[in-house]
């Protein structure tokens, strides 16, 4: 009777796993049917371990057979676990996810989620189940020492950083590019090691750079000795400024291990900088070579001011040194006042005075500096082109003629005088017959220069350049030939071709500024303060400050614009004043000057000022609507203007009004 209902339980079995199981339910969802639900309301797992732990006879009998086969332990069986999760082990994958760390699908996964990783067992597995691998805990390196607190710093720690940092350099390097190099005394050793860019976008021809580095037997409490070779293909400029940057970021990455209070060893970071930066490194390199060359093409050298102080310096202590050698005959005769000099300083107490001596030989040194520097001393009223722009082949610019328009400081009338290099000029004021005095002293126009010249005026002040009527003189930098330009425009780029090489050349200049430069006095008396101000006048028309009258004139004083005519190249406030100072026909103007900053920019109508934002014109002030082109806001504009007050009263039916919202 056990027997028949063993069978028929077992035969029922696939009865109940015909049943389709509730597709809601199963995936952890809520099933609206509840108990009603004709569909089975089991999880998918816990029908796979159903599935798994019921057992057919022919698995029993396999299993009992299993165990009296010879050689095993009759009887014998595996013990069972009291989990449920453990139990289909041996049937179902384990999750990666879940023995990796974390699983998203938590109870509803479909695979294994063991509660520890499985231990090694001698049973049989089955072949469509993988075991899991087994991560071995990662292996320690042995640590190098890198850095050490000043603290606990000694002498043999301090050298076994240097031979540590030296057994790294010649692992990091293979032979070919490491050249190891010793002193022929045998105390430094030299280490020239070729390093490459890494970037793949290496946008250079030149993709390595040898650095020579030496380390000092007090390393790492000092930084190590870096120089670049100037025996490769690097340009000695650009490996100037490599070895510049480079030596300060070490300096700098020193100090703050000071301040941090450790001590680093600093070739492998550098190494990293290095990398990182060497294309920024190259890139400025290149722009200070190619500074160079531009210079060098022009005939201009560049002396830095350090340079020239030692210059002066060494020439300052030559002529000291010969002095009393040249003159034998004064040397003789005043032998006793140098003795009781002497005696004077040896009574007087010794290094002080050495010391005051030398600082008066430093500044009779710097005070030779700026007079070389200064030779031809600014004075005067500078003439600076603004937005100055010279073509690739343009070299200098000379200006041999200019025409410049100046006011008369008693009466304010404005007229035009043409000045040549260096020869002064006298003019009377039409007006009030004061005498005008005038000279200009050019200076020479290149690519790192925009001034023009400078006017030494007397009674006037300058109010514009006219310089559509300057004669200048452009040099080629292609055949280092020199000719004449005429008629240039402001904003308007002028191109022509060199009269020798054919070259292309181009001018451009934004605008004018005029600058007056106070003269430098010598005086340290109370004479030095008693100057005469009232002579000096600023000019007349400074960028930043508003122009006479704002630029308005007795024909439109709401205009507050000085408007330059193509015609003439000659600025006026208007037409009319155009066609009463002048006898040519007026064009339009293409350029204005704002009257309150007096900013030189393009022509536009009822548009702001581009730099300070003002409005020039009436524009949007006006209070009519002007067929649209005035003011267009009704709570604005005049109650005598009919558009205000239009279509207020007009009904709208519901459907326009909502087609509206």
């Amino acid at each position: 009777m056990e027997n028949d209902e063993g069978e028929k339980t077992i035969e029922s079995e696939p009865v109940l796993q015909t049943q389709p199981l509730c597709r809601f339910f199963s995936q952890g969802r809520h099933c609206n049917f509840g108990k009603k639900c004709r569909f089975l309301h089991v999880r998918d797992d816990a029908k796979a371990h159903e599935k798994k732990t019921v057992r057919t006879p022919s698995q029993s009998n396999a299993t009992s057979s299993n165990s009296e086969a010879p050689g095993g332990h009759v009887g014998h069986r595996a013990p069972s676990t009291g989990s449920s999760r453990v139990a289909p082990a041996a049937g179902r994958r384990p999750c990666r996810y879940f023995i990796s760390g974390h699983c998203t699908m938590e109870d509803r996964c479909r695979f294994w989620h063991p509660p520890q990783l499985p231990q090694v067992i001698d049973e049989p597995v089955p072949g469509n189940y993988t075991r899991p691998v087994q991560r071995m805990p990662p292996v320690p390196r042995p640590s190098i020492l890198q850095e050490v607190k000043l603290c606990d710093l000694t002498q043999d720690v301090a050298k076994q950083l240097r031979d540590t940092e030296i057994k790294q350099l010649k692992k990091r390097f293979p032979k070919d590019q490491l050249i190891i190099q010793e002193r022929s005394d045998g105390k430094v050793t030299y280490y020239r090691a070729t390093v490459g860019a890494t970037d793949p976008d290496w946008p250079f021809d030149l993709k390595e750079i040898d650095i020579m580095v030496s380390f000092p037997d007090s390393y790492p409490q000092e930084i190590f000795t870096l120089d670049i070779p100037l025996d490769q293909d690097l340009p000695p400029v650009m490996a100037r400024h490599v070895q510049q940057a480079s030596l300060e970021w070490l300096q700098a990455k020193h100090a703050t291990n000071q301040l941090l209070g450790k001590v680093e060893l600093l070739f492998r970071p550098f190494l990293r900088w290095l990398d990182r930066s060497l294309e920024r490194l190259f890139t400025e390199g290149a722009r200070q070579l190619k500074k160079d060359v531009d210079l060098e093409k022009a005939g201009l050298q560049f002396i830095s001011y350090q340079e020239l102080q030692a210059t002066v310096c060494e020439k300052s202590g030559n002529g000291h040194s010969s002095e009393p050698a040249s003159d034998p005959a004064v040397r003789d005769g005043d032998e006793d006042v140098s003795d009781e000099r002497e005696l004077e300083k040896t009574e007087g107490g010794g290094p002080g005075c050495g010391k005051q001596q030398q600082e008066e030989e430093e500044e009779e040194a710097s005070h030779l500096v700026e007079n070389i520097k200064i030779s031809d001393p600014r004075r005067g009223t500078e003439v600076k082109l603004l937005g100055l722009r010279l073509g690739e082949n343009t070299a200098t610019v000379v200006a041999q003629q200019i025409t410049v328009c100046l006011q008369c400081n008693r009466c304010k009338v404005t007229a035009d005088l043409t000045l040549t290099g260096r020869t002064p000029c006298t003019a009377q004021c039409e007006k009030c017959s004061a005498s005008i005095n005038a000279a200009f002293r050019p200076c020479m126009l290149h690519h790192y220069s925009d001034v023009l010249g400078y006017l030494d005026l007397h009674n006037a002040a300058p109010a514009d350049l006219v310089l559509q009527e300057c004669d200048l003189i452009v040099g080629c930098l292609s055949c280092s030939q020199e000719f004449p330009v005429q008629n240039l425009s402001y904003g308007q780029t002028k191109e022509f071709n060199c009269e020798h090489c054919h070259s292309k050349l181009s001018i451009l200049a934004e605008s004018t500024r005029f600058q007056y430069i106070p003269p430098r006095s010598n005086k340290t008396g109370p004479s030095a303060s008693a100057v005469n101000y009232k002579t000096i006048r600023d000019p007349a028309v400074q960028k930043g400050k508003p122009l006479p009258e704002k630029g308005a004139c007795k024909h439109y004083k709401q205009s507050h614009r000085w408007l330059r005519f193509p015609c003439c190249g000659r600025a006026y406030p208007c037409d009319v004043c155009h066609d009463e100072d002048q006898d040519h026909p007026m064009e339009l103007a293409t350029r204005m000057i704002c009257g309150h900053c007096a900013k030189e920019q393009p022509y536009s109508n009822g548009k702001p000022c581009i730099s300070c934002g003002g409005m020039m014109t009436r524009g949007a002030r006006t209070s009519h609507w002007e067929g649209g082109l005035g003011c267009r806001n009704k709570a604005k504009m005049s109650r005598n203007d009919r558009q205000k007050y239009a279509n207020t009263n007009k009904t709208v039916s519901r459907k326009a009004a909502s087609d509206k919202k």
